[in-house]
């Protein structure tokens, strides 16, 4: 048959875009991503180490997905046992604190880890302790990530099983619409509140086509979505960052109301909701946990009485803001960055301070309010904004890292009136991170802060910039200031390029790269068992994998630039990964109807990088509103569309699009693990590993194209998916 002959036959015939195929595909890489998210919020949320090291559940994921891929469908005993995997994995999650891993302990101090840094016992019984910390944490938690990479071999198989069924890009173009859907709705979900049922519920019917095969598969899949329901308690709402759960405490005797609530976020203490009311002190002075909070919030305005403008960032549900209404201030500017922390003190505060006139509240991140500003304050306050978790999936960086580093206590200082004063709260206690602080303030503000231990329940240290000492605190908070001023010489200080505040030195923390090394060696070995690696080795393979690796760095790289720039807030978080999606579709689309040459796509990738490596995104912050957003967002997509533009025009080419695939998810495995080197060289190590993973897909570029009996058919395919879309 001739080539034109053969063409014609297949626009006419193929069956590739009913929807009965195209279907499959779509819901299948929809729950793959959307369970991805799923998974890694839930975990790190009931398992507090995978909320510090939450790039191992990503890296695991991947590796499923991958590993399904390279296999072409579900590895078959896995398949079967899918329901209880998936059973075991969201049991082992929801009933966690039953089963006492909540706060499983690390052999580690190099990292600080709220309410999981167990206290070893002395003497000799020191080494025994350390080693049955570290048999079980190296069980328990590879254990619990090998779960997680047999639940996401099945789906990442489900989604080899239906790219087969397509021309490779048509197939890649319908996996990046169900991905890119899968994050959406699971957004849609966060922003609404709605807790893990509804999530795992949700997740498990997508799957349900698939398994009606299977009789107890749907049985298995309601059984644990009941389970999820049933482990649901009262008074525990699920912000976008956060489980939190309130407990009203009961009032001293005789008083008519509620006078305080413990707040947890994610199994962890985070404040407390105190009326610390004139009335209420008056009558009960010694009531707790009233009379140990309120000497915290009374200290600042022993600094600045009657202040006339305040700013208080991680105002929390407003202890800060009540107490500054009781010391006279003028107005208030309240920032905050979870609107479900803002909305539990207009609810629950005994005072009501978000209520008041004088205040505005700013749900916001504070790095980018201290940007948007445009007051000067007589007092700025850093309430304690210890956040307990991370920015994203895909970074090893905190939540709060950004507040407290240098270029963020330069920003705060422009802020103050002349003769302002700045309060710095935390709650780590005296420990290396109050070193860093002491350091870090001193350096911003070109003299040492004044500081003071308060050691109770909220034990914490408190900076002052701005005023001389206060005498008359003596008795509640012991001056530190000379003891922090002794040491810290061998400080490293906390900038934008390294904000690791709770990371005692430039390292890997012990407790991530040994369980790192044991599933990068596993997963290695696993591979080889199915699929020899030579195989997976030619020019074509190896060029896949550095994409895939470069282009996890570049998707770490753009969440945390545009987090420094907009706020590390749940929605840039969000709108980078979809973005970053809808770049990879643009170029994919674009490939499709117009290849590129990969030389052209290879030079402006490059030449973007470096610029983006050489221009601090700060430039953009004076731009106007509209532009300050379009700009940086574009520049952090660029390399994503043109890496896409390289990736889908070698892509079309591969003889098995579902190998193929894989090998570039196993590339982003190593990526990802990658990532964890900006905890030694800072954020601009990431370009600098994009330039090089970027440099050696490029050196790997096949020199011809495999498949060439395939050109023709690929070619009336192409042209069959084109009549289908006009």
């Amino acid at each position: 048959m001739k080539p034109e002959a053969q063409e014609i036959e297949l626009s006419t015939n193929s069956p590739s875009w009913s929807i009965r195929k195209l279907l499959p595909l779509f819901i299948a890489s929809f729950a793959a991503l959307y369970f991805e998210l799923t998974i890694i919020r839930y975990l790190s949320t009931e398992i507090r180490v995978f909320a510090y090291f939450k790039n191992m559940a990503l890296i695991a994921s991947f590796f499923g997905i991958g590993f399904g891929m390279i296999l072409g469908g579900p590895p078959k005993t896995i398949k079967r046992l899918f329901p209880l995997i998936a059973g075991a994995l969201f049991l082992l999650i929801t009933y966690a604190t039953v089963l006492r891993l909540t706060h499983l302990p690390i052999p580690s101090s190099d990292y600080v880890m709220w309410g999981i840094q167990p206290i070893a016992p002395d003497g000799r019984w020191f080494i025994p302790w350390l080693i049955l910390m570290f048999v079980i944490y190296l069980v328990v938690v590879p254990g619990i990530l090998w779960l997680v990479v047999a639940f996401f071999s099945v789906l990442g198989g489900l989604v080899g099983e239906c790219l087969a069924e397509f021309p490779p890009l048509q197939g890649y173009g319908v996996n990046l619409g169900g991905s890119f859907a899968g994050i959406l709705v699971f957004t849609l979900l966060s922003i609404l509140g709605l807790p893990p049922v509804v999530w795992v519920g949700f997740g498990l019917l997508t799957l349900v086509p698939f398994f009606l095969r299977q009789r107890w598969a749907v049985p298995i899949f309601v059984l644990v979505t009941c389970a999820c329901a049933f482990s649901s308690q009262s008074q525990t709402y699920w912000s976008p960052y956060y489980r939190i759960t309130v407990t009203a405490l009961a009032p001293p005797p005789g008083w008519p109301r509620t006078a305080a609530y413990l707040i947890d976020v994610n199994h962890d203490y985070h404040q407390v909701i105190l009326d610390l009311s004139k009335e209420f002190t008056a009558r009960e002075p010694t009531a707790e946990p009233n009379h140990y909070g309120r000497p915290i919030y009374e200290l600042p305005y022993r600094f600045a009485p009657n202040p006339g403008r305040v700013l208080i960032v991680g105002a929390g549900t407003g202890n800060d803001v009540a107490s500054a209404l009781r010391h006279g201030a003028a107005h208030v500017d309240a920032v905050e960055i979870d609107p479900f922390i803002v909305s539990l003190g207009r609810k629950f505060h005994p005072e009501h301070p978000y209520d008041s006139a004088k205040v505005t509240v700013y749900v916001d991140d504070a790095r980018a309010f201290f940007k948007k500003a445009d007051q000067k304050y007589d007092l700025i306050v850093f309430g304690y904004l210890d956040s307990h978790t991370l920015l994203s999936g895909l970074s090893s960086i905190r939540l709060d890292n950004y507040v407290y580093t240098l270029e963020s206590f330069k920003e705060a200082r422009k802020l103050l009136q002349k003769d302002g004063v700045l309060v710095l709260g935390f709650g780590t206690g005296d420990s290396f991170v109050s070193d860093r602080l002491f350091a870090t303030l001193t350096s911003a503000f070109g003299t040492p802060p004044l500081a003071y231990y308060k050691k109770n329940e909220m034990a914490g240290v408190l900076f002052v910039e701005g005023r001389t000492a206060d005498p008359t605190l003596d008795s509640d908070f012991p001056e530190i200031s000379g003891e922090l001023k002794a040491r810290p010489a061998h400080a490293i200080l906390a900038t934008d390029q390294w904000p690791f505040l709770y990371l005692r030195s430039r390292t890997i923390p012990f407790a991530m790269w040994s369980v790192l090394a044991l599933i990068l060696y596993f997963a290695a070995s696993a591979v080889q068992k199915q699929v020899p690696l030579k195989s997976l080795a030619s020019r074509q393979g190896l060029h896949l994998f550095f994409l895939g690796a470069g282009f996890m760095l570049l998707e770490t790289k753009g969440v945390t630039e545009l987090s420094l720039l907009f706020g590390s807030t749940w929605i840039v978080n969000s709108v980078v990964i979809i973005s970053f999606l809808g770049m990879g579709l643009l170029a994919n689309t674009f490939v499709l109807f117009r290849p590129v040459s990969r030389i052209v796509a290879y030079v402006f990738l490059f030449l973007v990088l470096i610029t983006s490596m050489f221009l601090p995104y700060s430039l953009f912050a004076g731009l106007p509103a509209i532009w300050r957003v379009v700009v940086p967002a574009t520049l952090a997509g660029l390399p994503v569309f043109f890496s896409g533009l390289i990736f889908s025009r070698s892509f079309r080419d591969v003889i098995s699009p579902s190998q193929a695939l894989g090998i570039n998810l196993l590339g982003a495995v190593v990526g990802g693990s990658l990532e964890n080197l900006v905890m030694i060289g800072g954020t601009p190590i990431l370009g600098i590993l994009a330039l090089l993973l970027y440099g050696l897909s490029a050196a790997f570029v096949p020199r011809s194209l495999p498949g060439q009996e395939k050109s023709s058919i690929e070619s009336a395919a192409r042209r069959s998916f084109a009549d289908h879309s006009v």
